[in-house]
């Protein structure tokens, strides 16, 4: 990728007097637009604009990154938007749910904003849904972030994630929850059972638990509460089938930067497979990181984001030669 140092210093500078490693990344310009738009099938999308430079950025799951990306606005335009069933957007049925919806919400946002060409930024599951829209639109992607995105395998990693996140996670709570379901306490309390299974989960994605705190409260988004979002993630995950994009990963010629944090419930050999033998991908393994490694690490995090879209794999980035593929 070419490289340009001198646009990548002064964006780093602005990142670096906006972040704090103390403290979350939360500056930015304010927001040009926001709103809601209509997919084909008549689905209301929420999405939110912010910057107005030439070259524009789109990252799903609006309301997971909060403010957090809006540093990288600097000069930029960066585009967050809700898929379909989560955060602000419009509930749907199951039926209308499936990695073929996902890949036709980012084209009705790409279209809404009218950019012919996009950086992407995918995060957890998205991650890998991005790789997949990228390999059927190489020419609509400039540069792909897979932001602790789950492998490109299946198997053997989906169970040895969930297995690590039931380990880690809060189990006396876990099983009062389930008392009190069985007892019917939560009926008309989803809002009160959505907090309460973050609660007891999302410190097993933390590296430091105690920071689980940090975490968005989605809860307060009724697309988020478990009687909604459970047959949603059912839908969405049977839609994947036993998928192994191995063979493929050559076919995208688009730069990829995977960045994986090192306490992640994601085996590291899984996202080692995005990157072994791809000469147009890099591996940034992010110590002191779960899966919320952009609220863990953001200044790193953001850092590391902002040299790859400037054209430079950032520091402590590396190619995994094909010989370490599994």
């Amino acid at each position: 990728m070419p490289m340009r140092r001198s646009a990548l210093a002064s964006r780093l500078a602005v990142i670096a007097g906006v972040c704090s490693a103390m403290a979350s990344c939360s500056g930015g310009p304010p927001p040009e637009k926001e709103g809601f738009l209509t997919t084909g099938d008549g689905v209301r999308l929420y999405y939110r604009v912010v910057g107005n430079g030439a070259e524009t950025i789109i990252a799903p799951l609006a309301s997971i990154h909060a403010t957090h990306l809006d540093p990288l606005a600097r000069g930029r335009r960066l585009v967050l938007y809700d898929p379909r069933g989560r955060g602000r957007s419009g509930r749907v049925e199951p039926a209308r749910v499936s990695l073929e919806h996902q890949l036709s919400d980012l084209e009705a946002v790409r279209a809404e904003v009218g950019a012919d060409k996009v950086s992407l930024i995918g995060w957890s599951g998205l991650g890998m849904e991005l790789f997949v829209y990228t390999l059927r639109h190489p020419d609509r992607v400039d540069r792909l972030v897979q932001l602790a995105p789950v492998p490109p395998r299946r198997e053997p990693y989906a169970e040895q994630m969930m297995q690590d996140r039931d380990k880690r996670s809060d189990r006396e709570l876990s099983a009062e929850i389930k008392r009190r379901l069985e007892a019917g306490e939560y009926k008309d309390r989803q809002a009160e059972l959505c907090r309460d299974i973050a609660r007891a989960t999302n410190g097993s994605m933390f590296a430091d638990p105690a920071r689980a705190a940090e975490a968005p409260d989605l809860c307060q988004y009724e697309a988020e509460w478990p009687e909604y979002l459970w047959p949603y993630f059912d839908a969405l995950l049977g839609s994947f089938g036993d998928f192994d994009w191995r063979a493929r990963l050559a076919e995208v010629k688009t730069p990829r930067l995977v960045i994986h944090g090192a306490q992640d419930n994601i085996p590291l050999e899984g996202n080692r497979e995005w990157v072994a033998g791809q000469v147009n991908a890099r591996l940034l393994v992010v110590d002191n990181s779960g899966h919320w490694l952009l609220y863990e690490q953001p200044t790193l995090v953001l850092s590391a984001i902002d040299a790859f879209l400037s054209g430079v794999w950032p520091a402590g980035s590396e190619a995994i030669p094909a010989a370490r593929q599994g």
